[in-house]
């Protein structure tokens, strides 16, 4: 019987969650018998199942590529310097009778896990190979290996239990000097499996040069000749091939690979080939310079062959029935009951243990139902692989391709899906369908611009990732990929590109506040609540705040999907989606805008990517007409999913592209580590809240930390309240030039990022997890009509910041700092 190994792996005693592997590791190919002993328990009285209760086989495999693991011992690392892999041999024997019909039969295992070299066959046993001299020796094959010192013997199977022949002797077969001797008892000491090393006699010299022998002597003190050396030894890895009939091409073709070795060495000697049928046609033999050679193989006739590589290297064969009718059977045509006769039937009979304990075969609805399973367990592409069906591997390709029209006529029949009613809105065509959408449009700008926001403050600054590398937390390339190399280029890490992403974001929240502004209306400031957001936003995306991870930027990546063209007002799968919509909407309504032309915004320049900025110089986010209104959207959409306007040198990659690359990036991380999770932020909350009403937000319960919260909170409002006040009272002003915006900035950059930063650290109340900055507005930030008293109220807004700030001693000085100069600055006149 060949066996199939798909993975060997082996440890200290233990469970492996307690004590862990010492190495792992993928085997390929079959592994067919080797060194099959008739006689291995002699005695075994008169069972009917004699002949299995005496016979013993030996088996072997070689992991190619074993992975080694942590905690080895000694031993383990022996076994990693010694060879190419490692080899592992095996024997079956002194099977248990049966105690019960149908049961399975219990053997013994016994083997050597050893290392392996590249010149060595994978399946069968290395050395110097000696068998039986005619009849029955009562020792049977085994190998040996000589060195000057000593000689290994491998007597896996080859001393029948028991053992009363005296010591064996190894003597060479030309001049009879003795190599080596095996006292009696020493093969029996079971944890060796039969590996014994003996000291080498003198005759060890001349063993390079003639062939060996074992001899033990008789009750008179005679020698008697056990075993001889097959000198020229070639032997097949692949000794047991299953062919398809031949169709006439090379398709079906095999080929045998064999190595030749002399006395144990590699050899270039090409065998005879012969075989015992005309069942095969066997094309030339070839091999190289170190016995490693090989020749194809083609099934003419269905049946079983032996091809003999020498006297004791035999390649089985069989030649699988010739099908190709099969072929020739229409899809349609291919019925249940055709299928169960031509190919289950017969498995159904041979392989009882489908009937009891999987299902029948000839059960319709079960065969139907997993007829994709079967599929797949029977494709021939899988034949290497553990699972596949039959394990015998005597399905023919005419019958598995027979199985595959069955599997597709299955599918042709399921039901055909029915188009559903959608729950599109018709196109945009009406003014208040438009101002909407755009609303819409603005309040999804600023809930992504604080996703992004949130999960680049979830990643540590650079002077806490080099922290962390010092604990061994990361290491010094995660570092790199995080947080970039620290300001010493322009490389700013997977940290940095979430927050240019965000940037831009805030410049399409101001964008499309011009198109809204440009059609009539006011400047909308719009409440994010990430706690109910989501059964309020027109997009089938989850919108949360979470820290960085993979999950989190494939949120990102559906967000910025590029739109597939589908016409539609809404709902909609992503936001260029509603922003096609918008742009359909814009050519449709008459009448929309009502600014004069040339004062819908003014020197944005500040946010342009520099390809926009060399096509367009003269742009500066002006809206005053429809094609103003036309190429805002395309910039929005530009830099969301790229592809959109035409640019000079490098567009820059788009937002979907860059969060694909940190998609990327994270996941070759992780595979990088082998598996290892690194954790590339700090364990903030989902939805952190300092609130507790019905949504889905997580409270944050550490009252100093929910003071800190609170001051961020206040910094978000007066931030947002700048902006508006800014757009109330000069829209078409430069931004640059506007002191409510420079505030602004100075808020977003010196006051919320480094009290986000803080919270980020900082205890939430929930066991191993940190706070978060919640973006919650304490009031809606609506503009003061009268610009003098808006500057006296934001003062005082400032002021009493700078105060509760300087109160806990965990805030950075500067945001007191900067809160006290902004109060200053508003103090005295409008500028």
């Amino acid at each position: 019987m060949t066996l199939v190994v798909g993975q060997f792996g082996f440890g200290r005693a233990g469970r492996s969650h307690d004590v862990g592997y010492a190495v792992t590791g993928q085997v390929a190919g079959t592994s067919p018998p080797r060194w099959q002993n008739p006689d291995h328990v002699p005695d075994v009285g008169e069972h009917f199942l004699a002949a299995e209760l005496r016979r013993s086989v030996v088996y072997q495999f070689v992991v190619e590529e074993p992975r080694w693991l942590d905690g080895t011992s000694p031993a383990v690392e022996h076994l990693e310097a010694a060879g190419d892999g490692l080899v592992v041999q095996f024997a079956l024997g002194h099977m248990s009778p049966p105690t019960a019909p149908d049961t399975p039969n219990l053997w013994r295992l016994w083997g050597t896990i050893a290392p392996w070299r590249a010149a060595e066959l994978r399946t069968h046993p290395a050395g110097r190979l000696l068998v039986p001299c005619g009849g029955r020796t009562g020792l049977h094959t085994l190998s040996v290996d000589v060195a000057p010192t000593h000689v290994t013997f491998n007597l896996i199977t080859a001393v029948p239990r028991p053992w009363r022949g005296g010591d064996l002797l190894l003597r060479t077969a030309g001049s009879d000097e003795l190599v080596a001797t095996v006292p009696e008892k020493v093969h029996e000491h079971a944890p060796t499996s039969g590996i014994v090393t003996v000291p080498a006699a003198s005759g060890a010299r001349a063993a390079n040069d003639q062939a060996l022998r074992v001899v033990h002597l008789d009750r008179h003190g005679h020698p008697v000749e056990l075993l001889r050396e097959v000198e020229l030894n070639v032997q097949s890895d692949d000794a047991a091939l299953v062919l398809d009939h031949t169709d006439g091409t090379p398709g079906h073709d095999a080929r045998v690979t064999f190595r030749a070795f002399l006395r144990g060495r590699p050899h270039p000697a090409a065998p005879v080939v012969r075989q015992r049928h005309d069942l095969l046609a066997i094309g030339e033999v070839d091999v190289d310079g170190t016995g490693l050679g090989g020749f194809t193989v083609r099934g003419l006739r269905a049946g079983v062959t032996r091809v003999e590589l020498g006297p004791h290297g035999v390649v089985a064969v069989r030649v699988l029935p010739d099908d190709r009718e099969l072929d020739d059977i229409p899809e349609q045509d291919v019925t249940f009951e055709l299928v169960h006769e031509k190919v289950l039937a017969y498995y159904e009979l041979v392989s009882s243990f489908m009937r009891t304990e999987v299902f029948s075969l000839a059960d319709r609805c079960r065969v139907e139902t997993y007829a994709t399973l079967m599929w797949q367990m029977c494709d021939p592409r899988n034949k290497g692989k553990t699972y596949y069906m039959p394990p015998t591997r005597d399905l023919s390709a005419p019958k598995a391709r027979l199985l595959l029209k069955y599997l597709r006529r299955q599918q042709h029949r399921a039901p055909r899906p029915i188009a559903a009613e959608t729950s599109w809105t018709p196109p945009i065509t009406t003014r208040g369908e438009l101002v909407a959408a755009l609303r819409q449009a603005v309040t999804l700008e600023l809930a992504v611009m604080l996703q992004y926001l949130y999960a680049a403050y979830s990643v540590p600054t650079y002077g806490v990732g080099t922290e962390w590398v010092r604990e061994g937390r990361w290491t010094a390339e995660q570092l790199e990929l995080a947080c970039g190399d620290g300001g010493r280029t322009l490389r700013t890490g997977i940290r940095g590109g979430l927050l240019g992403v965000a940037r831009e974001e805030m410049a399409h929240y101001l964008v499309v506040n011009n198109v809204l502004m440009a059609v009539g209306e006011p400047f909308h400031v719009p409440e994010v609540d990430f706690t109910t957001i989501n059964a309020r936003l027109p997009l089938p995306v989850d919108f949360a705040l979470e820290p960085l991870h993979l999950g989190s930027v494939q949120r990102f990546i559906a967000i910025e999907e590029p739109d597939d063209g589908r016409p539609g007002g809404g709902p909609y799968r992503s936001l260029s989606e509603l922003y096609g919509a918008i742009r359909d909407g814009l050519t449709r309504v008459p009448d929309l805008f009502a600014v004069e032309r040339g004062r819908g915004g003014g020197e944005h320049h500040l946010f342009l990517r520099e390809s926009i900025d060399a096509t367009h110089p003269d742009y500066q986010f002006e809206v005053d007409d429809l094609s103003s209104a036309l190429f805002a959207v395309d910039f929005v959409t530009e830099q969301g999913e790229g592809g959109v306007l035409p640019a000079v040198g490098d567009p820059g990659p788009s937002h979907h592209d860059t969060f694909r690359r940190i998609a990327d990036l994270l996941m070759t991380e992780h595979l990088r580590g082998g598996g290892g999770r690194w954790h590339p932020a700090h364990p903030v909350l989902r939805n952190p809240t300092t609130g507790t009403g019905p949504g889905v937000g997580q409270p944050v319960t550490d009252p100093g930390t929910a003071r800190v919260m609170a001051l961020f909170n206040r910094s978000y409002y007066l931030m947002l309240l700048l902006t508006a006040q800014h757009f109330a009272e000069r829209p078409d002003t430069s931004l640059r030039r506007s002191e409510l915006m420079n505030a602004a900035i100075d808020v977003m950059t010196g006051v919320m990022r480094p009290l986000a930063e803080l919270l980020v650290t900082l205890p939430s109340g929930v066991p191993g997890r940190t706070a978060g900055p919640s973006f919650e507005l304490p009031e809606p930030p609506v503009p003061v009509s009268r610009p003098d008293v808006a500057r006296r109220r934001i003062a005082r807004e400032f002021a009493d910041l700078a105060a509760r700030c300087r109160q806990d001693d965990r805030v950075p000085d500067r945001v007191a700092g900067i809160s006290a100069h902004l109060a200053a600055r508003f103090g005295g006149p409008p500028r």
